[in-house]
């Protein structure tokens, strides 16, 4: 029931402000239409072409881009946190901190507790549909830092197999770190790390409450053959004709949430914690077995829930805004985020004719019973009852169900031979081979959403009409800070131009064009009065 509370719906909803645009100068019957919302930035981007130029690489024929380094920029991998090897696992480090120096990450923090309650990112359909967009965007910021990361993955059901869960090799400084008796992280990459709430640590609590995932949840998933019992109604008011699915993955994946505990229990502090991403990289990574296994291509991009609205709040609804990014709900079904961003490497296995199969210096694999299985380690000093003979302990064995520094004794005896058994070859995971290159994610950039903006602006409209101007004509009104730009005539004010003009933007969002990307457009013909007479006329047909 805990998690039900932690998933509670305060159901409200943003009341939308009606702004007018100002009147053409030339005819002052005419006033284009409001701009379609259009900030293009590389956190919008949904393929490698698109952000190839945030990342001052060289776009090639069919998408491809060509890093500084001469290096490809690739589609992400994302791989369960401990097969990294050591130097990726170090350089993904290494780009969080980064990002949180910089303050991006914070910002990107913030984000998500604006949306910890009365939003449509909790407590129904959407919730799934939100978290993968939020987490491509986070991804992004780390590649803009180092082209090589990939968004990891935390399979915890490896580590719901340990007799304490709290001693896996986890919660070690290799990898989360480890918390004080206050519950204070203090060392690993993320010991000292502040929070939005003013704290000088990340909290935890690990273990207090609620649980890990188990296969059975994984299992319950996968199962599933409609679409309400995934994209679910876990907060239903009475008369909603669909029961609450206290198995849906948003249920299982809050009881995770609680298990961590500390800034990870309330919604609106959890993503101050890095647990909060390689968790959720796994819960997209189990909607996305889903999909894969039980849903045609066309339907992954078109089944959604109906809109009920005694099952969820309007913000849930498939084509409602995605708050605060500029896409609808139902646009997070879209098959671009695994086609082209990102894509997830396969759970570790093993089995007894290969029990090396789970790839990594930190799982081991549980050969005890008929079901092979690979399970996390256990740091010195741990409990591994139960593990003694097998190798669950990171420098060490186990040792009176204890973790203690050493070498595994060898056995005395070999173990049986398995009849008819074929070694099954070694897994060669998923590797990125993208750039070493770092790079500066930047402010967003300060631009218009009209052509008309320098004229309405330079005729006092940003004073006489403040609620269309201060929306839509930022640049031109000072409320956003651009840099200082001399050049003269017909030129371009985003650097990714030329690959909106391919997609055809020119077209669908001519007012947005028209201003930032006059000449990939081919509009250096016609003076800025003449595109804002021409653009407004053709905003209203």
């Amino acid at each position: 029931m805990r998690a039900r509370q932690w998933i509670s719906n305060q159901q409200q909803q943003e009341a939308n402000t009606v702004v007018f645009a100002p009147a053409v100068p030339q005819q002052p019957s005419l006033s284009p239409a409001v701009p379609q919302p259009f900030r293009p930035s590389q956190y919008t981007c949904m393929d490698i072409g698109c952000l190839c130029s945030y990342m001052r690489g060289l776009s090639g024929p069919g998408g491809q881009c060509t890093l500084q380094n001469g290096q490809p920029m690739r589609q992400a991998i994302r791989r369960e946190y401990r097969q990294l090897s050591d130097n990726e696992r170090n350089r993904f480090h290494a780009a969080l901190q980064q990002l949180k120096r910089s303050g991006e990450y914070d910002r990107l923090s913030a984000q998500h507790r604006e949306v910890g309650t009365a939003s449509g990112a909790h407590s129904g359909p959407g919730f799934l549909p939100w978290h993968r967009e939020y987490l491509k965007r986070i991804e992004i910021a780390l590649r803009m830092i180092d082209p090589s990361v990939a968004m990891p993955y935390w399979d915890s059901v490896m580590d719901f197999y340990l007799p304490n869960p709290r001693d896996s090799i986890l919660w070690s400084p290799l990898f989360l770190g480890e918390n004080d008796a206050s519950g204070a992280v203090v060392n690993g990459p993320f010991g000292g790390w502040g929070t939005l709430e003013g704290h000088a640590h990340i909290q935890r609590a690990l273990g207090n409450e609620g649980r890990l995932f188990n296969e059975s949840d994984i299992q319950n998933v996968l199962r599933q053959t409609e679409i309400q019992n995934i994209l679910a109604y876990t907060a239903p008011q009475n008369g909603c004709p669909y029961p609450t699915n206290y198995g849906a993955l948003e249920y299982s994946h809050a009881s995770v949430h609680l298990w961590v505990g500390g800034d990870m229990r309330p919604p609106a502090q959890s993503a101050n914690d890095p647990t909060f991403f390689v968790h959720h990289s796994f819960v997209d990574y189990i909607w996305e077995m889903w999909r894969q296994s039980r849903q045609s291509r066309w339907t992954r991009e078109q089944a959604y829930p109906q809109d009920y609205v005694y099952c969820a709040n309007q913000q849930h609804f498939s084509n409602a805004n995605m708050r605060p990014f500029a896409i609808s709900n139902r646009d997070g079904l879209s098959n671009a985020y695994t086609d082209n961003m990102y894509r997830y490497a396969p759970r570790p296995t093993c089995s007894h004719q290969n029990p090396g199969a789970c790839n990594s210096n930190y799982l081991f694999c549980d050969t005890r019973f008929n079901y092979a299985h690979c399970v996390s380690k256990v740091k010195q000093g741990g409990n591994c009852r139960g593990f003694e003979g097998l190798d669950a302990c990171w420098n060490g064995f186990c040792n009176n169900g204890r973790c203690i520094p050493g070498q595994m004794p060898m056995a005395t005896t070999p173990p049986p031979p398995q009849p008819n058994a074929v070694r099954a070859p070694a897994q060669n995971p998923l590797r990125n081979n993208a750039a070493n290159t770092t790079i500066s994610t930047g402010p967003a950039m300060c631009l218009n959403d009209d052509p008309c903006c320098p004229i309405w602006a330079s005729r006092q409209e940003c004073r006489s009409n403040t609620n269309y101007m201060s929306r839509y004509c930022k640049r031109s009104c000072g409320y956003c800070r651009a840099p200082i730009d001399r050049r003269q005539g017909c030129f371009n004010r985003h650097n990714n131009c030329a690959y909106f003009r391919n997609q055809g933007e020119c077209t669908r969002r001519r007012q947005w064009m028209s201003e930032n990307c006059r000449a990939a457009c081919g509009w250096c013909n016609m003076s800025p009065s003449q595109l804002c007479l021409s653009v407004a006329r053709f905003s209203r047909m």
